[in-house]
């Protein structure tokens, strides 16, 4: 009986971990743009990976002062990002650590502020 107890408690517990993990695997985080340009085409990648992703804008603009919502899943501990305005001129934000952060604000200068 307490073995059976036991091996209960261990599956359980197991569940729990493993539920927890994938939790920290996905997340949303708004990206503002505090830049002084429209961004025309904005793509996140893992900071180890040589491609960028899919544009997260599509057809869209997202102006000075403007944010949006972002999903990120994956195993990886700092993305980067890149900013297109609207002559083709990228800017690229690199290394950035998003697992304890609810907002990204993108700078003209390249630079990131994290919170």
């Amino acid at each position: 009986m307490k073995g059976a107890l036991w091996l209960r408690g261990a599956v359980l517990a197991a569940m729990m971990v493993l539920m927890c993990a994938g939790a920290a695997l996905a997340k949303q985080v708004i990206v503002m743009n505090g830049t002084t340009f429209e961004i025309h085409a904005l793509a996140l990648s893992p900071s180890e990976s040589n491609d960028w992703g899919d544009d997260l804008l599509g057809n869209d603009i997202l102006s000075p002062g403007e944010g949006l919502r972002i999903n990120i899943s994956g195993s990886a501990n700092n993305w980067d990002l890149a900013a297109e305005d609207g002559e083709g001129t990228v800017v690229e934000f690199k290394n950035l650590d998003l697992r304890q952060v609810g907002t990204v604000t993108l700078h003209s200068d390249g630079t990131a502020t994290l919170e």
